[in-house]
This record gives C-alpha cells, structure tokens and sequence, in this order.
C-alpha cells in the first residue's frame, strides 16, 4: 500500500447516492483503524529497541541522548517522505515521537 492509492479513494463520480457514498466513508474509515493498529505497534516496536539501545549505552559509559543521531532521523525521514505530507510536517510529528521516547521507562 503506498501513497498514491489513497488519492483513487477522493474521487466521487457524479450520481453517487447518500448511501453509497456513506458507505465508502465507512470502508475508508476502517481502512484508517487498521493503519492506526499498525502505527502503534510499530511504536510499540520501536519503543522496545530504544530501551534496548539505552541499556547498551548505559553499559558502555555513552550518553543517552545523541543530537547526531536525531539529525540522521529526520534527514532519514526527508529522504524517503513521499508525501502528501510535508517534510517538516513528518518532522514535527517525528519531535513528539522521540521526545516521548526519551520518557519512557526513566
């Protein structure tokens, strides 16, 4: 599933009736529950390879936190957005997300 499918999904051919178009509203909507399940077992994931990461580098003396490595993260992000969203949209969402990693399990 990539991007450019969901712009199929914005098109309404004239004649449509109210139902229909309601329940094409649903179908789409389901379709959002289900990337939501994945986005948060993905963070989920993620979550668990950060503590994992900060267990190491509490082992071998390293700071915790990396100003580098979040600048690669956002460059990463950059490189491989293919929108609709823009890059510093990905990127404000991405400042939450790692702030709330830098929370979890203190």
């Amino acid at each position: 599933m990539g991007i450019s499918y969901s712009f199929k999904y914005l098109t309404v051919e004239g004649g449509k009736m109210k139902k229909e178009l309601e329940e094409k509203i649903e179908r789409l909507r389901r379709e959002i529950d289900k990337i939501d399940q994945r986005i948060v077992e993905n963070l989920n994931e993620r979550a668990k390879i950060v503590l994992a990461i900060r267990s190491l580098k509490k082992r071998a003396g390293l700071s915790v936190y990396d100003p580098k490595r979040e600048e690669e993260i956002f460059n990463h992000l950059s490189a491989v957005n293919k929108g609709p969203l823009y890059n510093d949209d990905i990127k404000d969402i991405y400042e939450e997300v790692l702030r709330v990693m830098k929370e979890i399990d203190k």
